[in-house]
């Protein structure tokens, strides 16, 4: 649910910043500012939202009656309906609020915490303790991290309409005022970082063997196809369907390395 919940509300956000419009550039801000409803999508996305609260509010009521066996468990339970609740009150005061770039922020780094949260919760309601070790711990958090990061620049890249502010491939030299460059060129960079670090974890879960194996390769794909998507985006103009793909990677990036930490 959390995934369908995330792709949709994706779409919501980079349609509504005119991502994918033609011609681009030149149609970007102004495909923005007469961006369609999307009526279907965004009652798809408001059920999926209130079901997953109600679903939140069971795991919570279930963590709670499990408490003396599982405290670890009810504070992450507790911490999923935090951020719910969080997000649940952003919605009511979106419409009223004009900083849009925070409110998509807010909005994306909420939902990949709870979307985090909750595989957590899922993979430790096997009733088994967590197995990483460091050498898979470390590397795992620093993934997660950076990919949180990663999701923030481009949550704020988009909704500032400063995609076709580095056109080039790799990279471009930005001015040093320029900061829809600077922040392109950050967001590239720092994804060369990433594919260091989500390399790094590779090698130790192939190390590991046995199940981990399964994780290196979930990994491994997401990141072909993070770096694939990444580099076609600029490469096509940034059609949608990528943008989306770019998103929801993101996220199942984000999972993988949470699924390493808790198992």
């Amino acid at each position: 649910m959390m995934v369908l919940l995330a792709s949709v509300s994706a779409y919501l956000r980079l349609s509504a910043a005119g991502v994918g419009c033609v011609p681009w550039p030149a149609c970007y801000k102004q495909a923005a500012a007469e961006v369609e409803h999307h009526p279907t999508a965004r009652l798809a996305h408001r059920v999926l939202a209130s079901t997953l609260g109600v679903v939140v509010v069971i795991i919570t009521l279930t963590a709670v009656s499990e408490r003396p066996r599982r405290p670890v468990v009810m504070g992450m339970a507790f911490a999923a309906l935090a951020v719910t609740l969080a997000l649940a009150g952003l919605g009511r005061v979106t419409s009223m609020t004009a900083n849009t770039s925070a409110v998509a922020l807010a909005n994306l780094l909420g939902g990949m915490i709870l979307a985090a949260l909750l595989w957590w919760l899922a993979l430790r309601a096997r009733g088994e303790p967590g197995r990483a070790t460091s050498r898979l711990r470390w590397p795992a958090s620093v993934v997660a991290v950076i990919v949180l990061i990663q999701v923030g620049l481009g949550a704020f890249i988009s909704t500032t309409h400063t995609a076709p502010a580095c056109p080039t491939l790799p990279l471009c030299v930005p001015p040093a005022a320029d900061l829809p460059a600077v922040l392109n060129v950050c967001h590239r960079v720092l994804a060369v970082v990433l594919l260091a670090a989500a390399g790094s974890l590779a090698l130790a879960l192939l190390r590991r063997g046995g199940h981990a194996a399964r994780s290196m390769l979930a990994l491994t794909g997401l990141l072909l196809v993070q770096a694939a998507s990444g580099t076609l985006m600029v490469a096509l103009d940034f059609p949608l369907s990528l943008a989306l793909a770019h998103n929801v990677g993101a996220l199942l990036l984000l999972l993988t390395a949470v699924g390493v930490l808790a198992g």
